[in-house]
């Protein structure tokens, strides 16, 4: 008994990749199958703006708030350092993706840190004041 798409998608990843394996491409669900992977590429792109939004968003409250500088906030944005580093270099063709993804990344950070803080959005630059070579850079701490 074969599993459909909208029942059981984990089961059905795995007969469509057998199917593929053992090379039944009559047996396929071509267009589930591109839509997945149509999907897989977006959540590459999301993981990416969500490691970018929450470095930037620590890295204006590191700046902003030097007073309240700790291991959290030092350790959250080495975190996502790494975890971008390694995410392009899993995704290299997301690199080409970044300024716009670090536009998006940045409005949000915006976001989180006026929510975080209490500061007033004024306080946040309106554009993202560092260069992705900056704020990736693990010397880099921005200061007030």
């Amino acid at each position: 008994m074969s599993a459909t798409y909208d029942e059981d998608l984990y089961t059905w990843s795995l007969e469509q990749a057998t199917l593929l394996r053992t090379r039944k491409f009559d047996q396929i669900d071509l267009e589930h199958i591109i839509e997945e992977i149509e999907d897989l590429s977006k959540s590459e792109r999301r993981a990416l703006q969500s490691f970018l939004e929450t470095l930037l968003m620590h890295l204006l409250k590191w700046q902003c708030q030097p007073a309240y500088q700790g291991r959290s906030w030092k350790f959250t944005i080495i975190e996502q350092r790494k975890r971008i580093e390694s995410h392009l270099q899993e995704n290299p063709g997301l690199k080409s993706k970044l300024p716009e993804l670090i536009e998006k990344a940045y409005g949000y950070a915006v976001t989180g840190a006026v929510r975080e803080t209490g500061l007033a959005i004024q306080v946040f630059p309106p554009e993202c004041p560092w260069s992705y070579e900056q704020f990736s850079n693990p010397d880099f701490w921005p200061s007030a």
